[in-house]
């Protein structure tokens, strides 16, 4: 095994914390942006389709709350590198084995529990690096996001149309890899478990399962977006090629946004959650606007939605860990099962609604669910009160 550097700079460990989120959470990505190649080989609609992108999230739902506690126990350098592995295997699986659409469902749950392990794990070791800058390295932490839906809005036309969509899978079991080795290479094996305690999480759970169920309505919004507006676009008359950059110019913006804020929100005197609802709404707006199914619109309001509607979870993100150093990871594993409850639900029954309504109503009925999830973060960010000194129990 690689020995790791005894002490990495910040920016070592936050580049190896944010390529390993990219690596994760991009089979998932792909789904929504590979929907109209991976749909036409299988013979599916969209309402079957919705369970590609939301299996991946189920899975992380069942697994979400177990493997942030499995986290503060055997530390975040041994999850982290065990779920990428898994991911590799899966992707692996897709691009050579998935001969039907369900096997293809199945292998992305195994990469949705990977993801949903990676992702606590990796708040744990953020919140426990003694960063100068946390809300900085969180805010690239989450830019790893819209950074594979970027990536997987650029897989239509570079490899989806090329090559084939399956040769996507290939490459993001190879970027898996690389991340791996390079968290075995910059990451210390320290757990809880060697400390002899088990931190928790400081918020009170109630607040945290309020924080969950806004947050899965958030996400239903972020999940529905990422799904169909590929495929949105294509309805709306522009082609396959220009509707996966569109995808890709959503995410771009996504990530200049929450790196703008990123840069800020160390000295941000607002409470967190409450900024996240206040840009939820404005995002909400831009869902709405994809109603009107026109190229210009559709351009102009994917920006908006994307822009404002995804950046919620630099805020929030934040603010659970501000609130619960030491417990990161447990915490995270209460409030990220109502992401992955949101994101799994998203894809799943707007695909329902655009087969019995079309994607203008479906779009106002993201919107909406949206605002709810704003207005529940708006109402509990009192609650999520910053600490410095953690509880042990």
């Amino acid at each position: 095994m690689l020995q790791p550097l005894s002490d990495p700079p910040p920016s070592v460990l936050i580049s190896a914390a944010v390529f390993a989120t990219v690596t994760t959470i991009l089979p998932g990505f792909l789904v929504g942006a590979l929907s109209v190649q991976v749909a036409d080989e299988f013979g599916v609609t969209e309402a079957t389709y919705g369970w590609g992108l939301g299996g991946f999230f189920l899975s992380a739902t069942l697994g979400s709350k177990v493997l942030g506690g499995v986290a503060q126990r055997v530390g975040p350098r041994r999850q982290v590198v065990a779920s990428l592995a898994a991911s590799v295997v899966a992707q692996l699986f897709i691009a050579a084995l998935a001969s039907s659409f369900w096997l293809f469902v199945g292998a992305l749950a195994v990469t949705g529990l990977a993801n949903s392990a990676n992702q606590s794990a990796i708040n744990l070791l953020l919140s426990t690096a003694k960063l100068p800058r946390l809300g900085l390295a969180i805010a690239l932490k989450q830019s790893g996001m819209p950074a594979a839906s970027l990536l997987g809005g650029l897989a239509v036309p570079v490899i989806a149309l090329t090559v084939g969509w399956r040769w996507a899978y290939v490459i993001g079991a190879v970027a898996a890899t690389l991340a791996a080795l390079n968290i075995l290479r910059v990451v210390q094996p320290i757990g809880a478990m060697e400390r002899g305690v088990v931190p928790q999480p400081r918020t009170e759970r109630r607040t945290l399962v309020m924080a969950s169920a806004g947050l899965g309505c958030m996400a239903f919004a972020a999940g529905a977006l990422n799904a169909w507006i590929v495929s949105s676009g294509v309805d709306a008359g522009i082609d396959e090629a220009r509707a996966g950059l569109l995808l890709s110019l959503g995410a771009g913006f996504g990530i200049a946004i929450r790196l703008a804020i990123g840069f800020r929100i160390d000295r941000i005197a607002a409470r967190p959650f409450r900024l996240a609802g206040i840009f939820s709404m404005v995002g909400a707006l831009g869902i709405a606007l994809l109603a009107i199914s026109t190229p210009v619109v559709a351009v102009l309001s994917t920006i908006l939605a994307f822009g404002a509607g995804w950046v919620w979870p630099v805020f929030t993100n934040f603010g659970i860990v501000t609130a619960n150093r030491e417990a990161a990871a447990a915490a995270s594993g209460i409030t990220q099962t109502g992401v992955y409850i949101g994101v799994f639900a998203g894809p799943l029954l707007s695909g329902i609604l655009i087969e019995a309504v079309g994607y203008s109503s479906m779009w106002l009925v993201t919107a909406a669910v949206m605002v709810a999830g704003a207005s529940i973060s708006m109402a509990i960010a009192p609650r999520m009160v910053a600490s410095s000194e953690p509880d042990i129990v």
